[in-house]
């Protein structure tokens, strides 16, 4: 029969990552490349074991394999990410969506009544994971999503699209803001903005620090919180009473988010642990 046993195929390649990956991870990363590249799911993996591939898909695994042994990482190499039940697509030009930003979403989700009627700002959007996952889930509100990137916009536009979502998509500078929707009122505002030191880079993994876009993950060490000064400024002035302010942020900054908030007279402040247990979150509230 013309083509590649599936089985030897996904064995020989998975003792090829081995070499550099735990065995385990070797194996979770040659399902993800079978099912994302592919459509050959894991169930279909296990049930039909004589599944044949064609030469062009050998060759696209054997290119694949040969990028993440060279430590890009699998969401680039495949071109997408999951995030909670969403398919999105992500480049060079966007983060890869965290779990930590997965969880803040269905934070969000939870601490509002879904058919609440509202307007919606995620501000520096990259992919639109959070804007989409928002959209999907508020079914009565008007999602806005901001990025200064054009590159990441279109992914973020395509993502929309693909997950059947309407998401309006703006591009604009928070540092520098000219949008006419930030005159507007709003009754959530989310971020996940850049925050990690210049500092810390030293400490972070070598395929976030050679991959993902320097613009969307660092800002310098004498002025770590300007992203979220910027838009609490904007938020306080525009916030219906009963409007939340919900951000990402570094584990680090826990206390200094805290008194920022305050210090902008955001009276009601949480700050909010991750599933690790770190100070990950935090949100906001004008007091009545």
């Amino acid at each position: 029969m013309f083509g590649f046993n599936l089985q030897k195929t996904k064995r020989h390649f998975t003792e090829a990552l081995a070499e550099t990956f735990s065995q385990r991870e070797a194996e979770q990363l040659m399902r993800i490349l079978l099912e994302d590249l592919f459509g050959i799911d894991l169930k279909r993996q296990l049930m039909e074991p004589d599944l044949r591939i064609d030469e062009w898909q050998y060759h696209h695994l054997d290119e694949a394999v040969k990028r993440l042994l060279s430590g890009e990482p699998v969401q680039y190499v495949t071109g997408m990410a999951r995030f909670g039940d969403l398919l999105i697509k992500v480049s060079a030009s966007v983060l890869i969506p965290r779990p930590e930003t997965e969880e803040m979403v269905q934070k969000i989700c939870t601490s509002l009544p879904k058919e609440k009627p509202m307007r919606i700002w995620d501000i520096g959007t990259g992919s639109g994971c959070i804007a989409i996952a928002l959209a999907k889930h508020f079914a009565n509100a008007k999602v806005m999503a901001f990025d200064v990137s054009e590159a990441a916009l279109q992914v973020a536009k395509e993502n929309a699209k693909n997950n059947a979502v309407e998401v309006t998509f703006v591009q604009d500078d928070i540092l520098n803001p000219t949008s006419g929707f930030f005159a507007q009122p709003v009754d959530l505002v989310v971020s996940n903005p850049p925050y990690v030191c210049d500092s810390e880079r030293a400490a972070m993994e070598a395929n976030v620090l050679e991959w993902e876009p320097d613009t969307a993950l660092f800002v310098p060490d004498d002025d770590p919180l300007r992203f979220y000064r910027q838009i609490l400024c904007l938020a306080k002035n525009q916030l219906n009473p009963d409007g939340q302010v919900w951000f990402e942020i570094n584990e680090r900054m826990g206390d200094e988010m805290l008194l920022l908030c305050r210090k902008m007279d955001f009276a009601e402040v949480e700050i909010i642990t991750d599933f690790a247990g770190k100070p990950r979150f935090c949100l906001a509230r004008i007091a009545p």
